[in-house]
């Protein structure tokens, strides 16, 4: 095998790659398939639960394949000097060896035969969206993904597509959030996956804030995203994902409208005094026409602040967990945000004022014996 490639776009791909494998070194997950043909580099990562296949532009002067360590491959990627790489395997070995400038580097590898497939998706229903939809989608809903392996389902998100509307759903323990949008130019067809957070995460930092559209097509057990020349493939999530829409509020004893980033950026103060992020906690104070925010530690100090708001209902006081909050506010990119609250101990319902059909989110507040 002989190549000669650009090195940013070596770099991307091998960078891209790399993170759908195990961090086992030795074992054919951890490491990515190299494929030199038609003109093309395919790289290939694949730890059986997420796959991640790059195809980038290259002069094919021999083709063949090869497997090799897919962080050494990442890491050397970035470290070569000139704008070009050349790969090169002599016949009947298995070591690669990179050029770049004056920079030589030699892969002890393997055999590609040793390379796991990705596996074949069965009865796939396909829906295509603009990049920056679905991230913007994805944003807004990931943060409320589980961490807790108690209940596995919960540590990834619910896709719902029907009648030309997708919707996307994360909860846990402490909140939830939902965001639902039309797409246009699609088949009739509907369906229902749960994709891990991992899978989640991967696909947020593979997408762009472009009008460029990315596949989605779901099988049984498997789902398969399409952007540009990168292929993602991972496994679903079985089971039953619990109805969210059961635990929202219709009655509200409260409402606010506020600045999410002004209330944002008093949590961040706040954090100072609750350094501990898990069960650091904040007061909120609604009285009148004004917001007052408190934050106390026995053992650093306390802070306080104070603005004014747009408030329909009774005065409230009420205790968040900080970060919980922070996360909240965070997702709301744009807009004012209205708040409405069921008590003291009740659920709380955000919305963004300027998408408040659309999307939504839910808190519980923190209850102080």
């Amino acid at each position: 095998m002989k190549i000669v490639m650009r090195r940013d776009d070596f770099v991307a791909a091998a960078t891209d790659v790399a993170r759908a494998t195990s961090s086992k070194l030795g074992e054919s997950s951890s490491s990515v398939r190299i494929i030199a043909e038609n003109d093309s580099l395919i790289l290939t990562a694949n730890d059986l639960e997420l796959a991640i296949s790059a195809q980038i532009k290259a002069e094919v002067i021999v083709p063949g394949s090869i497997v090799v360590p897919g962080r050494l491959l990442s890491e050397a990627a970035r470290r070569f000097p000139s704008e070009e790489v050349s790969m090169h395997v002599a016949e009947g070995r298995h070591v690669l060896k990179l050029c770049s400038g004056f920079s030589d580097m030699e892969l002890v590898g393997m055999a590609a035969s040793f390379f796991p497939e990705i596996p074949d998706i069965e009865g796939l229903t396909v829906i295509t969206l603009p990049q920056e939809q679905l991230k913007s989608m994805l944003k807004q809903v990931s943060f409320a993904m589980s961490q807790d392996s108690i209940r596995p389902i919960l540590t990834g998100m619910l896709w719902e597509y029907q009648a030309n509307k997708l919707r996307l759903v994360a909860a846990d323990g402490t909140k939830v959030a939902s965001r639902q949008e039309s797409l246009v130019d699609q088949d009739e067809t509907q369906f229902s996956m749960v994709m891990p957070g991992r899978a989640v995460h991967e696909l947020l930092r593979l997408l762009d804030e472009t009008d460029e559209l990315v596949e989605v097509a779901v099988g049984k057990n498997h789902c398969l995203v399409q952007i540009g020349n990168t292929t993602m493939v991972s496994k679903l999530l079985e089971g039953r994902y619990i109805n969210v829409d059961q635990y929202v509020p219709t009655n509200f004893t409260t409402v606010v409208q506020l600045n999410p980033k002004i209330l944002l950026t008093a949590l961040d103060r706040c954090a100072i005094m609750t350094k501990d992020l898990l069960t650091g906690i904040v007061r909120l104070n609604f009285n009148n026409q004004i917001l007052c925010i408190r934050a106390h530690s026995a053992e650093l100090g306390s802070h306080y602040e104070e603005w004014p708001i747009e408030k329909n209902g009774e005065d409230l006081d009420i205790f968040f967990n900080n970060k919980v909050l922070s996360d909240i506010m965070r997702a709301l990119d744009y807009g004012d945000v209205k708040m409405s609250f069921t008590g003291q101990f009740g659920p709380v319902v955000v919305q963004s004022m300027k998408n408040e059909k659309n999307y939504w989110s839910l808190v519980m507040p923190v209850r102080l014996s």
